[in-house]
């Protein structure tokens, strides 16, 4: 049988073009997913051990990072936009950014930066870049499945599995080896890729996945993180918004949020203590301090880092104006609204896991994210041009299996 996909511009008709498409496919759908989703998979295993986390999480980037350069070495020659183009040109800054900071002035956690973001966003990023190729179901199915573990697993883990946890005297779910944070968001994206697997799902899956969200619901509440919730409330509304039945939602989800944040649960407890919440407080003088630093080296930046807590400042654009300055910052923030208006486009065709996933990635980047660790903003960004290739062909006929980028030189 024919696959009627897209290869380097032209239609991919020969068996052996079907087959490199099939197998690359396959090959970018586990990369997608263990990249953005796999690393809680080897926490909660390593917290329910109560092993030390380097024992399982470096081998695991390490598997990774080995993965999408065996991906990259097999895939067509690279042909890309003019938006990443500009996203290539700032790794390649931020990458020069890092190296300076640790072997210049040796600021404290540049060379792990510099590793963290080489193994889970560099390297994965450029073999998806390569690979130019999507398909919806089969990236949310994984996705799901791989989100889905590492948010229940954790969630039992910390809950009845004996796990090691990190901070038993808040109240809020964690493992020593996951914060609940990073639970909260993998609960979140779990919920997005479920999302669209029940748009088409027989009556017996989405039987499976109503559980499934009743469990990952549950997950969510109980770390108690507010920035997962408001993810997932941003999506849903926009989501709702773009289709045409955010009332709907609404009537649905309000209800639902009331009963929550009326109950004796972490969740609850961390909206009704914003105004005393210690770390918003803390990345408030963060902040200030961050807009202080950028005004004393505005055009070239200063370090990765706000030098006078050492840590990102939470929030990408204003990190991106410590790291390169006020004109590169500028450029990259143009880029990550280009990225939201073609996300903002998916979210009304039936390729909208991509966009969906990407505004969770950006509000998370924009409230609590640092740039060597935004590896689902970076990697939805890259994929987005596939899936809008693969959009228009699925409005224009039945959904094909395999669905592939266009090549475009400008």
């Amino acid at each position: 049988m024919t696959t009627n996909a897209i290869v380097g511009g032209l239609p991919a008709r020969s068996p052996q073009d079907n087959r490199y498409l099939k197998r690359v496919l396959n090959r970018c759908a586990i990369l997608f997913a263990c990249d953005l989703f796999g690393y809680p998979v080897v926490g909660s295993i390593t917290s329910l051990l109560q092993l030390d986390s380097r024992i399982l999480s470096v081998p695991f980037r390490l598997a990774v990072a080995s993965f999408s350069v065996w991906v990259i070495l097999t895939t067509r020659p690279l042909k890309v936009d003019g938006l990443r183009r500009v996203m290539l040109v700032i790794w390649f800054l931020y990458v020069i950014r890092l190296v300076h900071d640790w072997l210049g002035p040796d600021l404290d956690g540049a060379d792990y930066a510099l590793e963290f973001f080489t193994a889970t966003s560099l390297l994965p990023g450029f073999a998806l870049l390569k690979g130019q190729v999507y398909e919806q179901r089969r990236f949310a199915r994984i996705g799901f499945m791989i989100a889905s573990a590492g948010a229940l697993l954790g969630m039992f883990a910390g809950l009845f599995g004996g796990g090691d946890v990190q901070d038993a005297g808040s109240g809020r779910l964690s493992l020593s080896a996951l914060n609940p944070v990073s639970l909260g968001n993998q609960a979140t994206a779990a919920v997005l890729c479920g999302m669209v697997l029940w748009r088409d799902a027989k009556l017996s899956h989405r039987m499976f996945l109503s559980a499934s969200f009743a469990l990952l619901f549950g997950c969510l509440v109980l770390t108690g993180s507010k920035g997962p919730v408001l993810q997932l409330m941003f999506c849903l509304g926009l989501w709702g918004i773009r289709r045409g039945f955010a009332v709907r939602l609404g009537l649905l989800g309000l209800p639902v949020m009331a009963l929550v944040l009326t109950s004796s649960v972490p969740l609850a407890d961390r909206f009704a203590g914003t105004e005393d919440d210690s770390s918003t407080l803390d990345r408030v003088v963060m902040i200030k301090d961050s807009v202080d630093q950028i005004a004393g080296s505005p055009l070239i930046g200063s370090a990765f880092v706000e030098l006078n807590s050492g840590f990102y400042p939470h929030n990408v654009f204003l990190e991106a104006g410590l790291a390169f300055g006020v004109p590169v910052a500028l450029v990259f923030t143009g880029m990550f609204l280009v990225g939201a208006r073609r996300a903002w486009a998916s979210l009304k065709t039936d390729c909208d896991l991509l966009g969906l996933l990407y505004f969770a990635a950006l509000l998370e980047s924009a409230i609590a994210g640092s740039i060597y660790g935004m590896t689902q903003l970076w990697v939805t960004l890259v994929l987005l041009p596939a899936g809008a290739a693969f959009a228009v062909r699925s409005a224009a006929r039945p959904l094909p299996p395999v669905a592939a980028l266009p090549s475009v030189s400008g």
